[in-house]
């Protein structure tokens, strides 16, 4: 199971970074509408969503908000010019932070999600790195949908990473 959910959140991963290459100069800032994150917002929240939760559960801290709040604010800022590099990284350390985890532990370590509910970390995996990169991502690809002359068909967005 552990290989299932690292292989998920890397492709996760993969994907997004793609994504981040059909962005074109000069529409980083765009935005569906006044409330909603634009795309350069959108990469920067995919940057850390997916391993944050992740580093809260093997370090030593206690408050899920303050950990998280510091690693947003310690987080290299994303631009189109790195972000492929910054998205290589978070899958170093989605590996890195996977070999510290056992089968058991997805099974028996209960962890505490930042709204204070508790679960097993196999599922909090699922519910907050999975879902947060998943549902983000598919935000990222209809605004680079709606500023691109590129044609992003269905597999840009869940198989081709390359």
């Amino acid at each position: 199971m552990k290989e299932i959910l690292r292989d998920s959140i890397i492709k996760e991963l993969r994907l997004i970074k793609r994504l981040s290459t059909k962005i074109p100069v000069g529409q980083e800032q765009f935005r569906p509408k006044e409330g909603v994150r634009s795309i350069i917002e959108l990469l920067q929240y995919l940057s850390g969503c997916g391993t944050g939760m992740l580093k809260f559960w093997y370090s030593d801290e206690t408050e899920p908000r303050p950990f998280l709040m510091k690693l947003r604010e310690s987080a290299p800022i994303v631009t189109l010019e790195n972000a492929e590099i910054i998205f290589e990284n978070e899958i170093a350390l989605v590996n890195e932070l996977f070999d510290k985890m056992t089968e058991e532990d997805l099974t028996s370590k209960e962890v505490t999600y930042p709204w204070g509910a508790k679960d097993l970390l196999g599922v909090a995996i699922i519910e907050t790195s999975i879902k947060w990169l998943t549902g983000y991502k598919m935000q990222l690809f209809l605004s680079i949908k709606m500023v691109s002359e590129e044609a992003l068909t269905t597999p840009d967005l869940w198989r081709k990473t390359e």
